[in-house]
């Protein structure tokens, strides 16, 4: 099956779960967890997140609780969790291989409206007891994705993939600010990837993102490791490249939080969504759009994203 750039990678600081850590679910379309053809492709998307928080148990609440073994607290919120986030990346795919791969590089800086990340701030300590009635329609930097390793081999009908991609703490982030664009910590993301084309039109794709997070800025907290899986499928739909697909994620908290006023608190959450691309210009410029539903979250904001977007494509040459 040919692939073609259908690319999107959306930042949970963004628009999609607002959890600990930075990676989302469901962030890449099935066919994206491979390289690129070779040349330019420059992608420019808006997304519109509306998010509850859902407690320990997996029911939706505006308590908070963090049960830190010497500060056992709680946090009354009353929040329009509604997001509007920009993201503008810059994809390369390379000509020839690398240890006989298909190779590519992208970067994603990104601007969003935090509205919800008082609640990461509160697992950070960095925001008291109380009650919050919180509506930020702020618009300012976020974290910058940064994949140096985009590696992906093709044997008959199998595509394999591995990634290795970083998150720079770009975004405002300061102890105690309502306002934070950013988590204020680096996060390392791991990835592989397996496809399956079936025949010349359905693919099946089934991935594991592992994220390891640094030490926080300025605060003696450090997010516990998370493990995702991400199985999706695509139908190409004509010889254009027009495709539709559906996707869907687990991740889980590994490991514990660390530090002295770390929330403690594991998290999870699952989603399920679909996608819809369509080629105005064959192979230069496509229109995209996707929609992501979030469920069993626990100790994480979860809800309904939208996105919508166009692909520009400057080949370099056949891949």
């Amino acid at each position: 099956m040919k692939r073609f750039a259908t690319l999107l990678l959306i930042c949970c600081s963004c628009m999609t779960a607002f959890s600990q850590g930075h990676y989302s679910g469901s962030s890449f379309n099935p066919g994206d967890y491979f390289a690129p053809h070779p040349g330019w492709i420059i992608p420019v998307w808006y997304g519109f997140a509306n998010m509850d928080y859902y407690n320990g148990a997996g029911d939706k609440s505006d308590v908070l609780i963090n049960p830190a073994p010497d500060n056992p607290t709680s946090l009354n919120i009353k929040q329009n969790v509604k997001t509007h986030s920009f993201i503008l990346m810059a994809i390369y795919g390379g000509k020839g291989k690398v240890l006989g791969a298909d190779w590519g590089m992208m970067i994603i800086p990104t601007l969003n409206s935090p509205t919800a990340n008082i609640a990461l701030d509160y697992y950070s300590s960095q925001t008291g007891s109380g009650t919050y009635v919180f509506t930020n329609k702020s618009l300012g930097f976020g974290d910058m994705y940064i994949q140096p390793v985009w590696l992906s081999w093709t044997k008959g009908k199998f595509n394999y993939a591995l990634n290795y991609g970083v998150w720079a703490p770009t975004g405002k982030y300061e102890v105690g600010s309502l306002d934070n664009g950013g988590h204020g910590y680096w996060s390392h993301n791991i990835r592989v990837a397996g496809r399956l084309n079936t025949d010349t039109k359905v693919g099946i794709t089934l991935a594991a993102t592992m994220e390891m997070n640094s030490w926080q800025k300025d605060t003696d907290f450090k997010e516990g490791s998370h493990l995702t899986f991400d199985l999706g499928s695509t139908y190409l739909l004509n010889n254009r490249g027009d495709m539709v697909g559906l996707f869907s994620h687990y991740t889980s908290q590994i490991s514990d939080d660390k530090g002295t006023n770390g929330g403690f608190v594991s998290d999870r959450i699952a989603g399920l969504g679909g996608f819809v691309s369509y080629w105005v210009t064959p192979k230069k410029i496509g229109l995209m759009a996707r929609v992501t539903q979030n469920f069993a979250a626990k100790n994480r904001f979860a809800g309904t994203a939208v996105q919508a977007g166009v692909n520009i494509l400057i080949p370099s040459g056949s891949h």
